[in-house]
């Protein structure tokens, strides 16, 4: 039977609303990209509207930003191997795209998985009396990213890959419980792009998953995010939307928690190996 994938939205299909809130996305994450639990949320009637409604108040602050910036910064501080022979063959400016690709996600991954930490401590905290409520940030400047990472390659479709490219795509696919979808993190599909940076990229990261190098590292993000979120929440009285308390949103959110601080340890081991390109 053929694998069924997490629905989505992409950006060429976005239309109204959707539309202008995956461009206060790129705008509020400071880079090109809508990551895919913005996407998929776009294929469940009003979750998106409720994410948003709930997250860019505190996001029009930067404060997010800045602290999911601090805390990723040293993902991973671990070895790295030398870049593959496919790889260093690589032209100049394909190389600087494919580190403009990792450095969108490694930008933006982390400020999703701490939207995801605010909403998850507000909706398990009761809002406290007099608290300031989060629309009072909205009165603030906008934010600005440090740096502009300037438009990138667009996301391959999974049907749009090689059969080849879709094998190696899949050795990273997350497989749902009970016959659920699989989640297919965006960043393997982009770099397919360039497929000696995909090939290595299977060489060296899916052993490492495999047995669990990167564990530490992961954790240890995950602990500093979930911190730093719970005091996001509480000092902007973030109130998270009815819709986000659900089953089915706590499902959605509980599963890329699982997935997105892995992919900010592998996004850093992916840009330090470029580095020594």
């Amino acid at each position: 039977m053929p694998k069924s994938y997490l629905a989505e939205i992409t950006t060429e299909a976005a239309t109204g609303e959707t539309a202008r809130i995956y461009e206060e996305i790129r705008t509020h994450t400071g880079g090109p990209l809508v990551a895919l639990i913005y996407r998929h949320l776009a294929s469940m009637p009003g979750a998106l509207e409720a994410v948003w409604r709930s997250a860019a108040p505190l996001l029009a602050t930067g404060e997010l930003q800045a602290r999911a910036a601090e805390i990723a910064a040293n993902a991973w501080a671990g070895k790295v191997p030398s870049p593959s022979a496919g790889v260093r063959d690589m032209r100049a400016a394909s190389l600087a795209h494919a580190r403009d690709v990792v450095d969108a996600y490694n930008r933006s991954n982390p400020v999703n998985y701490m939207i995801v930490c605010v909403i998850r401590a507000a909706a398990s905290r009761p809002q406290a009396p007099g608290a300031r409520p989060a629309a009072d940030t909205a009165r603030r400047a906008p934010w600005l990213p440090p740096s502009r990472i300037g438009s990138i390659a667009s996301i391959p479709a999974l049907d749009g890959l090689s059969p080849r490219a879709r094998a190696q795509v899949d050795t990273f696919a997350k497989s749902g419980h009970n016959g659920a979808p699989m989640l297919a993190p965006t960043l393997y599909r982009h770099i397919a792009h360039w497929p000696a940076l995909l090939s290595m990229t299977v060489r060296e990261v899916a052993p490492r998953l495999e047995r669990k190098e990167f564990a530490s590292a992961i954790d240890a993000f995950q602990v500093a995010i979930s911190a730093a979120a719970a005091h996001l929440a509480r000092d902007h009285a973030v109130a998270a939307d009815p819709i986000l308390e659900t089953p089915r949103m706590t499902a959605v959110f509980e599963r890329f928690s699982q997935v997105i601080p892995e992919m900010v340890v592998v996004g850093h081991f992916l840009r330090r190996v470029l580095d020594k390109v």
